[in-house]
């Protein structure tokens, strides 16, 4: 299947999942686009496509517990397509750092030094430096790189991931409570 989406932003994808909740092919083709996209938003959209598809209440009634804790997150305020289709996850941005450091499970609460530490970054770094670093971190978890991987080594790495994901979301948040 062609990635007919590919070039939209997931707030596009948002606002095309909002207007076409009825359309079975338009469904398909989101739903096929964002399996390939693994950002928190992303995923909480492909889970509200599969519940329209598979007979949701319109789309968006999945309850909060359905989502893993760590989807819950909000995105980086640097996400093009901010519009009000986002309105719902921004209501919740208070809470992201206990939905984050809740995901962890029994691990002990991330503070924003330990998010420094696991990014590899300095308190001081910019912000730019900070986004490359999770980037360079999350990038080793690549569905191509860890391909030849065991299945328990392959889980360890998304684990990682995951992790990077998290701190990066803490980060974040205290960056937008300092503005």
């Amino acid at each position: 299947m062609a990635r007919r989406f590919m070039q939209f932003g997931v707030g596009q994808l948002e606002e095309l999942f909002a207007n076409s909740k009825s359309d079975t092919n338009v469904l398909k083709q989101l739903e096929h686009e964002l399996t390939y996209r693994q950002v928190p938003r992303a995923v909480a959209l492909l889970a509200k496509v599969r519940a329209a598809m598979h007979g949701g209440k319109d789309g968006t009634a999945l309850a909060p517990a359905a989502l893993p804790d760590d989807l819950a997150l909000s995105p980086p305020s640097h996400q093009a397509g901010s519009g009000p289709a986002i309105a719902p996850a921004r209501a919740a941005i208070t809470a992201t750092t206990a939905t984050a450091n809740s995901s962890l499970g029994d691990a002990p609460p991330i503070t924003v030094e330990d998010a420094y530490e696991v990014l590899k970054v300095t308190p001081g770094a910019t912000w730019e430096s900070i986004e490359n670093s999770r980037r360079q971190l999350v990038q080793q978890s690549h569905p191509d790189r860890v391909a030849s991987l065991s299945v328990a080594r392959r889980d360890q790495v998304m684990a990682e991931a995951k992790r990077v994901n998290t701190v990066y979301a803490i980060l974040s948040q205290a960056r937008r409570n300092r503005r």
